[in-house]
């Protein structure tokens, strides 16, 4: 087969056609999800620190304008820096599903202590919604999922968001989500044991104590505004909660007894154990959890 030089376009340049001996064929269907990563996006700053989001933007050959579902998700980090490059495979993966996915980076307990950590991811949801356009996403379609420390900021943003707690709004946007994935989020920092391997439990100088900038054994009442068990009477979306059964660093009871509050109150909560899992890694990523996370998000999506 012989064409011509010309300045071709995708509909002009012709299919090659020439049969080749040995030859296999792959059919493109012009339906496939690609993907774009978009690192360090700048999306606001608090006292001369620039915090960022890691976007990972899908597209479809088909359909270019095509507007999706985002997911905001905030890293774990035990509330330190965060190391914001690390789950970006795995995220990937969701992001190949059809979503918009941005994750976070708030100001760790270094530099601010709580509630800067929720006010920062709030300004992300509105950051994005803000900027719908540019990245091709719904702002009546998002969803706040985190691990870790982030599941903790994850559910306290998810659960506050119809509030004017822990808000200091950068422009007209609302942080409002339609659901909401926390996991294994170290959601109460009062909890005794409630992280088996934090020998300094609850002291200032522990994770916790670093998020709240005291001893929390001598600041019982005032460290419970950071549980989020305490705003459980709040209206907020559904919330789906995975936790490892043998997490070493924040005890899965954690997990069960906010789902356990959460259903007694009357709210629309999921919570997956997963058996012999530490805290994190490949179990949480696998396409069968993977098919969890999607299913929950098409669920509060309708």
């Amino acid at each position: 087969m012989k064409v011509e030089v010309k300045n071709y376009t995708y509909e002009t340049m012709p299919d090659y056609s020439d049969c080749v001996e040995g030859a296999k064929e792959v059919l493109m269907t012009g339906d496939e999800i690609g993907l774009t990563y978009l690192p360090d996006v700048v999306y606001d700053t608090k006292n001369d620190v620039s915090l960022h989001l890691q976007i990972i933007t899908p597209k479809i050959f088909n359909d270019p304008e095509h507007i999706f579902p985002c997911v905001i998700f905030v890293q774990g980090s035990a509330w330190h820096e965060q190391n914001l490059y690390g789950n970006i495979p795995h995220l990937g993966r969701l992001a190949s599903r059809g979503y918009v996915v941005a994750l976070v980076e708030y100001r760790h307990s270094g530099i601010a202590h709580f509630p800067a950590q929720i006010i920062d991811a709030k300004n992300a949801i509105r950051y994005m919604k803000a900027h719908a356009s540019t990245y091709h996403l719904d702002p009546e379609k998002v969803i706040i999922m985190g691990d870790s420390s982030g599941g903790h900021t994850s559910s306290m943003v998810g659960m506050t968001a119809n509030t004017t707690l822990f808000d200091e709004p950068m422009n007209e946007e609302n942080c409002h989500v339609k659901g909401i994935i926390n996991l294994y989020g170290a959601v109460d920092i009062t909890m005794p044991y409630g992280y088996p391997s934090t020998l300094n439990h609850q002291m200032a100088d522990s994770h916790e104590g670093q998020l709240v900038g005291y001893d929390i054994r001598e600041h019982m009442e005032e460290a419970k505004k950071a549980n989020a068990v305490t705003y459980v009477e709040e209206d907020f979306a559904p919330m789906l909660i995975l936790h490892g059964t043998k997490d070493k660093t924040v005890f899965c009871q954690q997990s069960v007894d906010l789902y356990q509050k959460l259903k007694e109150v009357g709210k629309d909560v999921e919570l997956y154990l997963v058996r012999y899992s530490d805290h994190g890694g490949a179990a949480f990523w696998k396409e069968e959890v993977i098919d969890i996370y999607d299913q929950f998000i098409q669920r509060c999506l309708q």
